[in-house]
């Protein structure tokens, strides 16, 4: 009986010396997968927007929004993306009040007012109507070579990156569901 006591306290210790190396081996790849998942793509719509001083607000604004994963992982979008300039023609305290952790929601919608699903390239782009992507349409007027949203002028198109297509605007564009909220309707 002695030696089956040895044998069993032999296993336990010997289990007991392995199992923390297979948990932490364990812990190590589960982490690693979530951080795969939530890391911003090299090439991606939030990746090329970051790596422009041109769009600094709007680069904040995503993060603000927990959208900023959304552009920078796989999928396709088309983004009309509005400038530093553009955020700056906004009523003063707008965008701060805009960013406040309450407002999440409405940054949200105001940001995916920018954003159509697939992606379109300026050749691509028909004079009508284009569903965003927080549900509410936007007017497009595209002749000659120009291309207007809400009466905003593109003017720089095609930026590809790797999950879709950038173009940038000189105005915020405001969904009827924020008209009046904080002045954004002025």
């Amino acid at each position: 009986m002695k030696t089956n006591h040895l044998t069993h306290l032999a296993l336990l210790l010997s289990l007991a010396t392995f199992t923390p190396a297979a948990f932490s081996e364990q812990t190590v790849v589960e982490t690693t997968k979530t951080v795969e998942k939530t890391a911003v793509l090299p090439g991606s719509l939030t990746a090329t927007l970051k790596a422009s001083v041109t769009f600094s607000t709007l680069t904040k604004a995503l993060k603000a929004a927990d959208l900023d994963m959304t552009l920078g992982s796989k999928g396709e979008f088309t983004v009309f993306a509005p400038t530093d300039e553009a955020f700056g023609k906004l009523p003063a305290k707008v965008l701060t009040k805009l960013m406040l952790p309450e407002n999440k929601e409405k940054l949200r919608s105001l940001l995916l007012y920018h954003v159509v699903a697939g992606k379109m390239l300026a050749a691509d782009i028909k004079d009508g109507e284009v569903k965003t992507m927080n549900g509410e349409k936007v007017k497009i007027d595209a002749e000659d070579g120009k291309i207007e949203i809400n009466d905003s002028k593109v003017f720089s198109t095609d930026v590809v990156a790797t999950n879709g297509v950038m173009h940038s605007i000189g105005k915020v564009l405001i969904p009827k569901s924020l008209d009046g909220f904080a002045g954004l309707d002025k």
